[in-house]
């Protein structure tokens, strides 16, 4: 499972969630503890391809921010969690002491991408907690609150987690016998309509920073129904030509609009 909901379930929590504005960018970033070639910062600079990787456990990745600031969900893609054997925590500063935000840790038994839900509260300090394990490496972590769709996606949709795309280098003899094909690239694809969205929530700022932030092929994680489709989580950016623009509907009230998707599977 990558859907982790550490709180009381919702309503909302059947329709599609998108956290994109990360605290963790928004103070002062510091590692308990980090390689040579794995800083910190690499966890916080969108890319999948460098790393933090601490040099022991626990080991924590933290953010000052300097005043008090409110998340409910994190996030970390390409990452080895669960292949090293590492328990995750969030945590933030509640003034005194080191407090956590989750009704219990989280222990993945994989290594895909991981989004948990918690109750929203505020800290002037924000942390990830690695312990028990190996040293993993972890490349992207975000921390904040999310965009909550109020509808949940139009049908047919390809959950991303289905939706891979494997570009295969082929190899066969000269007379056509099978000789062993390896895989040269592996990512996903897919797009969703959403309709009955309020003018409030659409022309609001929150959906309207997302909307230059994905417009603009930055990354962000997408869960689609963090309720009941556990697996269909991922760290997303806009396909070519994917613009988010909205449309009235006939009755001119509400908005409809798509959004088309690739997505980071590892390896």
């Amino acid at each position: 499972m990558s859907m982790y909901i550490k709180r009381t379930e919702v309503s909302s929590d059947k329709s599609p969630v998108i956290l994109w504005d990360n605290i963790l960018e928004d103070g002062t970033l510091t590692a308990s503890t980090e390689a040579t070639n794995g800083a910190g910062a690499n966890a916080i600079d969108g890319n999948t391809y460098d790393y933090w990787i601490p040099t022991a456990l626990p080991a924590t990745l933290e953010v000052d921010i300097g005043s008090s600031t409110s998340a409910s969900y994190a996030a970390i893609a390409a990452h080895t969690l669960g292949t090293d054997g590492n328990t995750l925590d969030v945590q933030y500063w509640n003034g005194a002491a080191w407090v956590s935000a989750l009704s219990s840790t989280i222990t993945p038994t994989d290594d895909k991408t991981i989004i948990v839900a918690f109750t929203q509260v505020s800290g002037t300090k924000w942390r990830i907690s690695i312990s028990g394990g190996t040293v993993p490496n972890i490349g992207v972590v975000s921390i904040g609150d999310a965009i909550q769709f109020e509808s949940g996606i139009l049908p047919a949709y390809t959950p991303l987690y289905m939706a891979e795309e494997i570009e295969l280098l082929t190899s066969q003899t000269m007379n056509g016998q099978f000789v062993t094909n390896r895989v040269n690239r592996k990512g996903a694809r897919t797009q969703f309509g959403l309709n009955i969205l309020d003018r409030s929530f659409v022309e609001g700022t929150a959906f309207q920073n997302f909307r230059n932030h994905y417009n603009d092929g930055k990354p962000f994680f997408f869960a689609s129904n963090p309720s009941e489709l556990t697996e269909d989580v991922a760290y997303c950016w806009r396909q070519d030509g994917g613009e988010i623009r909205p449309t009235f509907d006939g009755d001119g009230i509400f908005y409809r609009t798509q959004l088309s998707l690739e997505a980071y599977i590892g390896d």
